[in-house]
């Protein structure tokens, strides 16, 4: 035997140690002291210590798919990793501790934040598109005009089923012969859908503290002085009204309306007779926020606006959160443009002085503020009743860019940390039980040899959680059944190579010559077993995700360190063992 071995298994026994001091002393450790801890102390334990995976600790895992059905074909090419990018972006940005972000063929993402606690904020924050722009808001009084030409275009339709006019009662519509009824469906499950995914708003926004709303209110009026000329009817449901019937009153160049008849004033405006009347680049688009009505319920604003914007998201530089000054105790977003944008800007609102310009995120208006003075230096301010997390995931989004096209959450699993302690705790135990087990088996019927071979099992057990803490792989339930799994199978190697050794005590060898004929026949039949374990493993990791991927990885590495533990060091121990004492009668 030569002396490298020893050296080598030295080596390697005191380098496992060193990778799991760690790993013992960040889950030895207290957790008032772990809240203590600094934010490079934790890095430095979370980079070193073994990692638990999402089914340990708790966490959210999501699939997300990209609709580029809107992209041209060279937009569609990159459109993923583009997606993959921001989203990294912004979940480093957020502070979850090891995330996996992973494409899933050519439209989908998977994403997976261990430890997360708040996971509709995580969704909110991963989902969103983010696309900031800004716009000009049309002028009253052509809006004004507007709201009457629809009255005269949509006389004759209406929106089936049950609508609730403005005085709060609910009122039966007759079906519309003038629209398509499915068509109609179809809008308002989109509306829907876009009203559950639109995340909480700022109420009024200020550019570099030099946009100002006219009016300030926290109450939404029932009539607007100065309007009363342009004969705009809001006081009930009729039919020579049949589109401002469904407003409570106008505000600053807005109309005011009824959350309850939201759904119904967008499948108005979605009919062709609507369509034919607007404007040529203009849309409605709603406030973010709603407003308590004076007599009783919430409305909401909504703009006429033109659709071409006049700056986008693609001339920011930078977000940032800061204190509001009128208001030490809330939180404003800070912006930058970079040099084209604080151009563009500052003639902009040059030339529109007196008017409003939109402020608008994900097709949602965060405010329509009125230009009070040209702004230059392209610097801006986004505030609200903002609360910290809001303002700093608002924040993010905005750095990190906005997505090239919609994503939809399909598939969404939360484990939550009680689930995972009780994970971990089954999982330790059944591996302590099969451990225990296989000990006592390996005592009784071995004796001093089951004895080292339960010793090469502890090695075994210390090599492949040390290579778990060196790769900075997860540790997973499906990971810990690989662990047992590995247990058997390293036990499995022992028996072979024991047996071959009783074989050859029986034919009158002496105990060193029947070591080493016992470790030379079994070679062969412990390595083909393994090897062929080892390709199955390696054809799991390498198309399975997730629990099939943590429970390769354990096995792979269980499969290696226990060849290593049966084949080399017990050998060297029975060597050092015959080597220094005469043994007549090996306990086997």
């Amino acid at each position: 035997m030569k002396n490298w071995r020893y050296f080598f298994i030295i080596a390697v026994l005191l380098y496992c140690v060193w990778l799991l001091i760690p790993t013992v002393r960040y889950y030895a450790m207290p957790a008032e002291k772990k809240l203590e801890l600094s934010q490079e102390e934790k890095t430095k334990f979370t980079e070193s210590a073994i990692k638990l995976g999402l089914d340990l600790q708790g966490g959210m895992h999501l699939v997300l798919e990209l609709d580029d059905s809107e992209l041209s074909d060279d937009a569609k090419k990159d459109a993923l990793d583009r997606v993959l990018k921001i989203i990294r972006n912004r979940v480093d940005q957020f502070g979850v501790s090891e995330p996996v972000i992973q494409k899933q063929g050519n439209r989908r993402v998977i994403v997976q934040l261990p430890g997360l606690q708040d996971a509709e904020r995580a969704k909110n924050l991963i989902g969103q598109t983010a696309l900031l722009d800004f716009r000009m808001v049309r002028e009253q009084e052509e809006t004004y005009r507007l709201l009457k030409d629809l009255d005269i275009a949509l006389m004759g339709v209406e929106v089936k089923g049950s609508v609730v006019d403005t005085t709060g009662v609910e009122t039966a519509v007759p079906d519309t012969s003038d629209v398509a009824t499915e068509e109609l469906a179809e809008i308002a499950a989109e509306t829907a859908a876009s009203d559950t995914a639109a995340t909480a708003a700022a109420d009024d926004t200020t550019l570099a503290g030099m946009l100002e709303e006219t009016t300030a209110y926290d109450t939404l009026i029932p009539t607007i002085p100065g309007t009363e000329d342009l004969e705009v009817p809001l006081d009930a449901v009729s039919e020579d009204r049949p589109f401002t019937s469904y407003l409570v009153t106008l505000y600053g160049g807005a109309a005011v309306v009824d959350e309850r008849n939201r759904q119904a004033v967008n499948l108005l405006l979605a009919t062709p007779q609507a369509q034919r009347v607007m404007p040529r680049n203009t849309e409605f688009l709603w406030e973010s926020e709603t407003r308590p009505l004076e007599g009783g319920g919430t409305g909401r604003l909504v703009y006429l606006v033109e659709k071409t914007p006049i700056l986008t998201g693609r001339t920011l530089v930078n977000a940032t959160t800061r204190p509001d000054p009128d208001d030490p105790s809330s939180l404003n977003v800070s912006f930058q443009l970079n040099r084209e944008g604080a151009l563009i800007f500052s003639r902009v609102t040059g030339e529109n002085i007196g008017r409003r310009i939109a402020i608008v995120l994900d097709r949602k208006i965060r405010s329509a503020p009125v230009v009070q003075t040209k702004i230059p230096g392209g610097e801006g301010r986004i505030t609200g009743q903002f609360t910290d997390e809001e303002a700093n995931d608002l924040a993010i989004v905005l750095r990190a860019g906005a997505l090239p096209a919609p994503v939809e959450i399909i598939e969404e699993r939360t484990v939550g940390p009680t689930l995972g302690r009780d994970s971990i705790v089954l999982g330790v135990r059944a591996a302590i039980v099969g451990f225990v087990l296989v000990m006592i088996f390996m005592l009784i019927y071995y004796k001093l040899s089951g004895f080292l071979a339960c010793t090469a099992l502890v090695v075994n057990l210390a090599i492949v959680l040390a290579a778990l803490a060196q790769l900075r792989a997860a540790l997973t339930l499906p990971g810990i059944a690989g662990l047992i799994l590995t247990i058997g199978m390293a036990v499995d190697a022992n028996v072979l190579i024991f047996e071959r050794i009783r074989e050859e005590l029986a034919k009158a060898k002496t105990v060193r010559s029947a070591i080493d004929s016992g470790y030379d026949r079994a070679f062969t039949t412990i390595l083909d077993a393994n090897i062929t374990t080892l390709i199955t493993a390696f054809v799991l990791w390498q198309f399975g995700t997730g629990p099939i991927k943590g429970f390769a990885t354990t096995l792979s590495i269980g499969i290696i360190a226990s060849m290593f533990t049966a084949l080399m060091c017990t050998r060297v121990v029975f060597h050092l063992i015959t080597a220094r004492w005469t043994i007549r009668k090996l306990s086997i």
